[in-house]
């Protein structure tokens, strides 16, 4: 397929360019006034997750023609937001991708049935009715899947544990104690308390990006439109794979900016194609076919979480949370 020729020089240029950003931002940040420093957090959290969709792409193997290129490239990239590169394999491409928006076995976003709500406590309930708001969306990624899933292998979450697991994820924590010692180094040269020079140099940024992500993943499997499922067999039947998921159209130059993570039809369909290569095929993929399109907006986006609230199974659409009495 010609979309899943992959390069060289585009990508490493890329993932340089974006880990020099990233250290520039952090050193400018811990260098200047806190008000102008906490300004910059945003930016910051940006680069990370833009440095996080080079490590997604390095993971499936598709940013480059060389594989221990790709894991490379992977493991680095992911540092900056503390994701453990097997981990992320393990939940994303061996679970999210081989089994997305079925449930039980996905876990992202999965949308709970009115019966399992009902059968839900009251803290549950609540941490699900937070999420499903328009501001709340930003704070599921943390902790509904990063902190349990992403950052060191739980066995209880994560099932048998493998030895690279917990390889990548002492990685992860080598890296942070490292970036703790230069921040705090950095930010005290520059006159910067240790809760300052921490704040605007780690904990805000990390915050900023994990509510991107939330936002992000939210839009890719959330819409009126999008289908969930019971089984394999009905996923297959449907072509799940492509009813659920969405491409959602940012204006101006943003998807250009996002690294083409919102082609998310694609995506599903052929995840081997490079973040380079996928507008395109997004484009050709479009034409002919019938798929979740549409031009973001926070009206529209508002009226999605106020609509994608339950989900009933067997009737195959969203309901709300008065049909359980609540």
């Amino acid at each position: 397929m010609a979309f899943a020729q992959r390069r060289f020089a585009l990508p490493i240029g890329l993932f340089a360019g974006l880990a020099i950003l990233w250290l520039a931002l952090i050193a400018v940040a811990l260098a200047v006034p806190t008000p102008i420093a906490l300004f910059l957090t945003l930016p910051i959290g940006g680069v990370i997750g833009l440095l996080f969709i080079v490590g997604h792409d390095a993971c499936h193997n598709s940013l480059t023609g060389s594989t221990p290129l790709n894991h490379l490239i992977g493991r680095l990239a992911f540092l900056p937001s503390l994701h453990a590169f097997s981990l992320w394999d393990l939940s994303h491409n061996r679970t999210h991708h081989r089994f997305n928006n079925i449930e039980g076995l996905d876990h992202g976003w999965v949308p709970m049935s009115p019966q399992a709500y009902r059968d839900a406590s009251g803290l549950r309930r609540l941490g699900y009715r937070i999420t499903r708001t328009p501001l709340g969306v930003g704070l599921f990624y943390l902790f509904g899947l990063w902190l349990p899933r992403l950052f060191v292998p739980l066995p209880w979450i994560v099932g048998a544990t493998r030895r690279v697991y917990w390889v990548d994820s002492a990685l992860v924590l080598a890296f942070l104690v490292a970036q703790i010692v230069a921040v705090l180094a950095w930010g005290g040269g520059n006159g910067k308390s240790a809760v300052e020079s921490l704040a605007v140099g780690i904990v805000l940024p990390f915050l900023v990006w994990n509510a991107m992500m939330s936002f992000i993943i939210f839009l890719h499997h959330t819409h009126p439109a999008v289908r969930w499922y019971r089984t394999v067999a009905d996923w297959r039947a449907d072509q799940g794979a492509l009813r659920g998921t969405v491409h959602v159209r940012f204006p101006g130059p943003v998807d250009s900016m996002v690294l083409s993570i919102m082609e998310h039809n694609a995506h599903h369909l052929t995840p081997g194609v490079p973040l380079y290569n996928l507008s395109r095929m997004q484009t050709a993929l479009e034409d002919g076919n019938t798929l979740i399109v549409w031009r973001f907006s926070w009206r529209a986006y508002v009226r999605i979480c106020r609509v994608c609230k339950l989900y009933d199974y067997d009737a195959q659409r969203w309901v709300g949370y008065d049909t359980v009495g609540a």
